[in-house]
């Protein structure tokens, strides 16, 4: 009834179900995804990979580690199997293709694993293993369900970015982690002697005058030069906007290893130096004048928000997505002043006015949504060509 080690590659399975309905949303049937619920027989769950999941069971190896979370899963399980669907959050698969039988009442789900309900999985597969070895049992399988949510969807980079959304297992999943940890000191120290301002610390923080720390951290990420950067990739150049989790733990990873690595240290010294410059520049893009000669909508065809306006019907805020590409660019003109520290210096040749009337021809041609546009890296190489071709007309002149 029940293995001993658990698949972490995904699986082509074949699943019963008590109930399936299909609630796929109208933009997601635009993106090619499918979405099911489903009332599973908690059997049906022991067939599951979990090579999406960002987390196996954190008890399966060292049964101390089974905290109370896992107890509370199994005392639902022992005392009120019932009400166990009503108890339990559910668990989510993803898998890239579907096949229903609504005759047989069975899916099959193609490359299928969890991406969340790991610690679920864990619990049920100890109580069903409990029942197959139990001397005085009767062989009979649990009728009690689980619910879960299927995910149908053929592109693996995006499931993997469902998964890191739906989880919250990166090395320092929180801003108070980091907090507490001291990792966030030094650049609480450059802002305040830059800015006069707090960063967050804390996922509870209230300061009204407090800069977000992950804001921070994407921006910084974006402003990173080439000769630094972990990568030239196309991922690396989206990281910033498509994973502000990651851009915190990888700050955290540099921070912790800055005293041996002279990579991590290198990242890490300039994020603590360009990042009070890159707040101030990436404040001064979002309260542009130039932006008020455009007639922006404030909404986008799917609800989200382009840009807001003051009560004088002024911009004062602009979308990350639109904004990120903006920031790339600026790495053109990131460089190392005369006392050895990272800044942003811009040259005469620069306009803000030109960088913002490029940044909304590419808003308008990536369906006026700045969530298509912060994930396009075609909309980066155009931005970027701006700055990256005043750079290379200054090497010439100075060569001259």
């Amino acid at each position: 009834m029940s293995t001993d080690t658990r698949s972490r590659t995904p699986e082509t399975v074949r699943i019963s179900y008590q109930a399936l309905r299909n609630l796929t949303a109208p933009e997601e049937k635009e993106s090619g995804i499918q979405t099911y619920f489903a009332n599973i027989p908690v059997a049906e769950i022991d067939k599951l990979a979990t090579g999406h999941n960002l987390r196996d069971y954190i008890a399966e190896h060292n049964a101390r580690k089974r905290n109370q979370v896992h107890r509370a899963i199994r005392k639902t399980i022992d005392e009120e199997p019932v009400r166990f669907i009503n108890r339990n959050s559910g668990i989510t698969i993803c898998c890239s293709d579907i096949e229903v039988d609504e005759k047989d009442r069975t899916v099959v789900l193609r490359d299928a694993s969890l991406i969340n309900g790991a610690q679920t999985q864990g619990e049920i597969r100890g109580f069903l293993r409990e029942l197959a070895e139990a001397e005085d049992g009767d062989g009979r399988v649990p009728d009690f369900h689980i619910r879960a949510e299927i995910n149908v969807d053929p592109d693996e980079a995006s499931v993997i970015e469902t998964a890191i959304a739906r989880n919250t297992a990166t090395s320092v999943k929180s801003i108070s982690q980091a907090g507490a940890r001291g990792i966030l000191k030094d650049l609480e120290v450059a802002f305040q002697e830059k800015i006069g301002r707090p960063i967050t610390t804390s996922e509870t923080d209230d300061d009204p005058n407090a800069i977000d720390t992950k804001v921070v951290l994407q921006i910084c990420r974006l402003l990173m030069p080439t000769s630094l950067s972990p990568s030239a990739s196309e991922a690396e150049t989206l990281k910033a906007y498509k994973n502000k989790e990651k851009c915190l733990s990888d700050f955290a990873e540099w921070h912790g290893a800055r005293g041996t690595d002279p990579k991590a240290r290198a990242r890490y010294d300039f994020t603590i130096q360009i990042a009070p410059i890159a707040w101030l520049q990436f404040q001064r893009l979002n309260n542009a004048d130039a932006w008020n000669g455009h007639r922006l909508h404030e909404t986008t065809k799917h609800g989200g928000r382009a840009v807001r306006r003051d009560e004088r019907k002024k911009v004062n805020w602009v979308a990350p997505g639109i904004l990120f590409p903006m920031v790339k660019a600026l790495s053109a003109f990131v460089s190392k002043d005369e006392d050895d520290r990272w800044t942003i210096s811009a040259p005469s040749l620069y306009r803000e006015d030109e960088l913002v009337s490029r940044a909304v021809k590419q808003f308008r041609s990536h369906e006026l949504d700045p969530y298509v546009m912060g994930r396009s890296v075609g909309a980066y190489e155009a931005l970027a060509t701006y700055t990256e071709t005043i750079m290379q007309v200054l090497a010439i002149n100075n060569a001259k």
